[in-house]
Parts: structure tokens; sequence; C-alpha cells
């Protein structure tokens, strides 16, 4: 049973229970909702479709990239065997498309890394690890030259300079101050 919405009184309801309202004021749409159910199956395949909405919101648009770097397919090091929650669409084109962010408010996989939106995917930049967002599971590692490409590509933005210098150029900083955090 899907979601249904009284238009008159703004009440969302599921499986006739009211599990939360629209409200219009003042030329802003307002919506709030509290979903509870349980299944033997998958879980988050449900929830896709919320995600999907929510995503599309404004307020959860990626910021415009500093810097976008492409990398090629083939240079990919590794994959690595693991799952991945590919629940809108499989995507399948070659290379990827990186973003960097001069001031990404998440550091992880560390604080100098890049995002392939289309893929989700995230690229640590001082590693050249790959993960997957959605499982945080490490799922391919960039070959050693497209890595030193890419960092040098980002070496020679003004925007992350000083970065790469600190985290790739002098990664003992960078340990001295995870190990005093």
């Amino acid at each position: 049973m899907s979601l249904q919405l009284d238009p008159q009184t703004g009440v969302i309801t599921y499986k006739g229970e009211k599990i939360g309202e629209h409200t219009f004021k003042d030329g802003q749409s307002t919506v709030r909702v509290n979903i509870e159910y349980s299944t033997a199956g998958e879980w988050i395949l449900p929830l896709s479709g919320l995600a999907t909405g929510l995503s599309q919101l404004p307020e959860n648009q990626p910021a415009k990239p500093a810097l976008t770097i492409e990398t090629r397919e083939v240079a990919i090091d590794k994959e690595f065997d693991v799952p991945r929650l590919l629940v809108e669409k499989l995507v399948k084109r070659n290379g990827h498309i990186w973003d960097f962010h001069k001031t990404d408010v998440d550091p992880w996989p560390s604080r100098l890394h890049g995002h392939d939106y289309e893929k989700g995917l995230k690229l640590d930049a001082i590693t050249g690890d790959i993960y997957d967002v959605a499982t945080r599971a490490r799922c391919k590692t960039l070959k050693k030259r497209e890595l030193k490409y890419l960092q040098t590509q980002l070496r020679e933005c003004k925007d992350f300079k000083d970065i790469v210098t600190e985290l790739v150029d002098n990664p003992r900083i960078e340990a001295e101050r995870v190990k005093e955090g």
C-alpha cells in the first residue's frame, strides 16, 4: 500500500495510519513524516524512493566543486568483491569524474577526497582507494600512476595546493595530527 495524502487536511497516511502531514505557509511547503515498518526481506529498498526524493531537494544538492578531475576506467588498479548499493540505476560509463570541494564538511574517507556522484563513489586522493558511498566499503583502487597524476592536478590548483602539501607531500604531519586527535 502506498502513502496517501488528503489534500484538504494535509494528512499523510500509510496503511490507514497517520504518519505525517503537509502544510503550506508563506509560499513554503513543509512535509513531516514518521514511518515505521517491519520486513523479513530487504529493508533498505523501501527507503530508496524517499531517499531519491529527498536527494532532489535544493538543500541536498552538492556544492559546486572547486576542481573536477577525470580518470579513465583503465586507471583502476584493483577491484574488490564487495556488495554495492545501486538502488536507483546502474550507470555504465567509462571512467570517473571526480569532484573535489574546497570546503567539504565530511572528512571521510580522508580530508582530501573526491566524489563521483554519478556512480556513488568517493576517492581517497591520498591512498587512491575508492569507496562505495552507501556501504563505505572499499571497492576499487586507483593505479599509482593515475593517483600521482590526480595529486599533481590537485597540487596545481590554488584551492588544494596547501592540503596536498600537508597530506601527500608531508604525510608525517597528518599522522601526528591524527595521533593527537
